[in-house]
């Protein structure tokens, strides 16, 4: 099946009469063979739905009142791998499916938006004025490019709903299932669309309640958004130009990329979705968080998810290996250092940064911990110093080479791996 069209309904009858001919007469255009269904998913209607959608050639489903849970229910019997949610009231123009599903390859979720360039409503003022402020809250609480995050007319890939499960009942649903999509590191595009009201029938919206529970559901969003499990957590830190820690990667960033930028071969380990890879275009990413590297993805760049302890990857392969804010998360008899170095070639670099236990960094995580309670210092497992983390490695027959600290708290220590290749006479590797 490539497409499931999922219509919510409640006393519509009226209105899907006049929706369904012109849904399948536009979908038959570009897919052939049968290859759509349109499921109704009615919240106890007690006008002819039944029949009508019988007569018209689509399936209905049934569950008690909420959009947010008709929507739920669509998603489990939808067997498209394209799905397409609209409303019952003729708001939604059916003619803009095929467009919404040009894009599909461009973004997981397609949305018809209002307040984009070249979209439109021709609501009434006040309904106006509520959207826009919502939206507007929302898209500057939760940092989100989203102009139209409220609008139902939309496609999403099959894949989405593998990993997201919506779990509000109401309109709310709209936004919980906008974010989680973001947080799971799909990517969101807007196309324009011209709104105009139902034409029969009253609105099963109540609008200050609509307004009220997407207001209620902002502190949960919020948290969802600033969690260190949000695909671009690293990303948005490093854009901050108000913040201590925009400030802290961006140092981070500076010197590390500093350390290995004219290597050809490079891997950073638990890249998530920081600025290094954008810094070194020949390096290659790894990490065992999917949605990071969902986020990171590039045509062009190579991104493995793996467990930083059994890289995946052969020895002696890298010219120069970034593990940075990873083996504090780790046991301290975990495999990593040695995965690390197994993979590096002879003479080759090993970046390593973590918190320097030896200057304060105790008392700066539990401070961090109370400042940002969903961060990564929650989830230190093994402190290390420059002493222990330099005999550590030496034992593993590396070179200590230089290190930097960024705010006395954290370092970035150099090393070189031994046994390196014996170069021409007056030439070096630095050469």
């Amino acid at each position: 099946m490539e497409l499931s069209i999922i219509i919510p309904t409640l006393n519509e009858a009226e209105n899907v009469r006049i929706l369904l001919p012109k849904i399948h007469r536009v979908v038959s255009g570009f897919i052939h063979n049968g290859g759509y269904e349109i499921l109704l998913v009615d919240a106890g209607s007690s006008d002819d739905i039944g029949e009508v959608v019988k007569e018209l050639g689509a399936k209905i489903l049934h569950v008690s009142r909420g959009y947010g849970l008709a929507l739920g229910k669509g998603f489990e019997e939808a067997r498209g791998k394209y799905i397409i949610t609209m409303d019952a009231d003729l708001s939604h123009n059916p003619h803009i499916i095929p467009q919404l599903y040009s894009h599909r390859h461009e973004a997981e979720l397609i949305i018809a938006s209002r307040y984009v360039k070249s979209g439109y409503s021709s609501a009434d003022w006040f309904r106006t004025f509520l959207s826009h402020t919502l939206n507007w809250i929302y898209g500057l609480a939760l940092d989100l490019n989203i102009r139209d995050m409220s609008s139902g007319f939309r496609l999403y890939h099959r894949r989405i709903f593998d990993e997201i499960k919506p779990e509000k009942k109401n309109f709310v649903a709209l936004l919980e299932i906008l974010l989680k999509a973001h947080l799971a590191g799909f990517r969101i595009r807007e196309i324009p669309f011209h709104y105009y009201p139902r034409k029969h029938g009253g609105s099963k919206a109540r609008i200050l309640k609509f307004g009220m529970e997407y207001l209620g559901f902002l502190w949960e969003g919020w948290k969802l958004r600033n969690s260190v499990d949000c695909a671009d957590y690293e990303d948005r830190v490093f854009s901050s130009r108000n913040s201590l820690q925009g400030i802290w990667h961006r140092k981070r960033y500076k010197e590390i990329v500093s350390l290995v930028w004219d290597k050809e071969k490079i891997l950073d380990v638990g890249c998530g979705s920081s600025q290094i890879l954008d810094g070194l275009p020949q390096a290659d990413g790894c990490d065992v968080r999917l949605n990071k590297l969902r986020y990171k993805r590039s045509p062009s760049r190579f991104l493995v998810r793996c467990d930083a302890q059994n890289l995946p990857f052969r020895p002696d392969c890298y010219d120069a290996v970034i593990c940075s804010d990873v083996i504090e998360h780790l046991r301290h008899d975990s495999p990593i250092l040695d995965e690390i170095i197994r993979i590096v070639k002879p003479g080759g670099r090993i970046v390593i940064s973590s918190l320097d236990y030896d200057f304060g960094s105790g008392l700066f995580i539990k401070g961090y911990k109370i400042l940002h309670p969903y961060g990564y210092g929650a989830r230190h497992v093994t402190p290390y110093n420059l002493k222990s983390l330099c005999e550590i490695m030496k034992k593993k027959g590396c070179e200590y080479i230089r290190h930097h600290h960024i705010f006395g708290l954290e370092m970035i220590v150099c090393f070189q791996k031994k046994n390196a290749p014996v170069h021409p006479a007056g030439t070096s590797e630095e050469d």
